[in-house]
Order: structure tokens, then C-alpha cells, then sequence
């Protein structure tokens, strides 16, 4: 199982050693920054799993690091950490993708449990991505199989399943399939059926 990276990112050395010494106790591999410019620098270089992150922190706050890392780099989750915050200021991280919220002076255990819940959140949600791959790819082939069985590479052919397979992509569509009797209405119908 591969070691769990985490990014300290606070504007006191203190808090930070202390969190560090507790988490490196705890096996995991930790990073450490008292700035928002430097989280961003080892967010370049370095495939971070879990932020715990201050609001409070000098020339941009901890929101915003947060927005700007929800943006650039989706997968990794953050747990807001803060001794100044109030009710806005939590449910401002949450809406902006914040996993955790903890008010200082908090216990170390509660971020360790914060941590191991958010792991198993990344887990299932690497889970669940694995999944929709293979769905999607199974979707595809599928398509690839039935819509095989439409012979002929002219326009029309072409544009027919280019269409299919927009319909199936679809949610919520309904679809009339018309023709004479014998041009493969049925075949169509299954490839959209399969993959929508």
C-alpha cells in the first residue's frame, strides 16, 4: 500500500511541527509550507494526495488557495484548518470543495481520523473512476459490435452511427426510429439501448 501524502500548509512553525512530528509518526509522508505561493510550487513537483490547510496565511488566504487548487488539480482533497473562522467561513470552504473543517486548537487524533476518512473517500472515488472507464470502453466496443453489423461505408452509414452514438451519449432522450422493413431499425435500436 503506498504511503498517503499530505501537504501542511500553515503560516506558524509551531502548528506546523507539531502536525508534522504526529503524522510522521503515524507513517504518512508529509510537506510542509508556510506560504500559499509555496504550496502551489510543490503541487508542481509533487503528487500530493491531502492538503490540511489554514485560512489564515500571508498575500492570499487559505480560501483561495483552496479554490485555485480545486481548480488546477480536482483530485486532491483538503481539510480546512483555522483559528480565526466562523459558521460563513466553514461553509464557504465546504462550497468550495473543503472536505474537513477543524477549529484551532483541535486534537491531532480528530485530523488522523479526518485524514483515514478522506483516504477512503479518494479509494472509492478512484474506485468508482476505474469503473466508468470500463463501462465506458465496454460501451464502446459494444457500439463498435452492433454498429458492425450496419454494413456500408457510405455518407449516410457514416453519419448514422456518428449519430447513434451522440443519442446514446445523451440522458433522457427518447428516440422513433423509422425505415422500411429489413434496413436495421432493430440493430439500431439495441446499440442505443446498450449504451445509453
Amino acid at each position: 500500500m503506498k504511503k498517503l501524502k499530505i501537504l501542511l500548509v500553515d503560516d506558524e512553525t509551531r502548528v506546523l511541527d507539531e502536525i508534522e512530528e504526529f503524522l510522521l509518526s503515524r507513517k504518512y509522508e508529509v510537506y510542509r509550507s508556510e506560504t500559499a505561493l509555496g504550496v502551489f510550487d510543490i503541487l508542481q513537483h509533487t503528487p500530493i494526495d491531502i492538503i490540511i490547510l489554514d485560512i489564515k496565511l500571508p498575500k492570499m488566504s487559505g480560501l483561495e488557495v483552496l479554490e485555485k487548487v480545486k481548480k488546477d488539480w480536482p483530485d486532491i482533497e483538503v481539510i480546512m484548518i483555522s483559528g480565526h473562522g466562523d459558521m460563513n467561513t466553514v461553509i464557504e470552504a465546504m462550497r468550495k470543495g473543503a472536505t474537513d473543517y477543524f477549529p484551532k486548537p483541535f486534537r491531532l487524533i480528530d485530523i488522523n481520523n479526518a485524514i483515514i476518512r478522506t483516504h477512503r473517500f479518494i479509494e472509492l472515488n478512484n474506485k468508482l473512476k476505474s469503473a466508468e472507464s470500463g463501462l465506458e470502453l465496454l460501451s464502446e466496443k459494444l457500439l463498435e459490435n452492433i454498429g458492425s453489423q450496419l454494413l456500408g461505408d457510405s455518407k449516410s452509414m457514416k453519419k448514422l452511427k456518428e449519430t447513434m452514438v451522440k443519442v446514446a451519449a445523451s440522458p433522457n432522450t427518447s428516440v422513433l426510429i423509422l425505415g422500411e422493413s429489413g434496413t436495421g431499425k432493430e440493430l439500431v435500436a439495441k446499440a442505443l439501448h446498450y449504451n445509453s
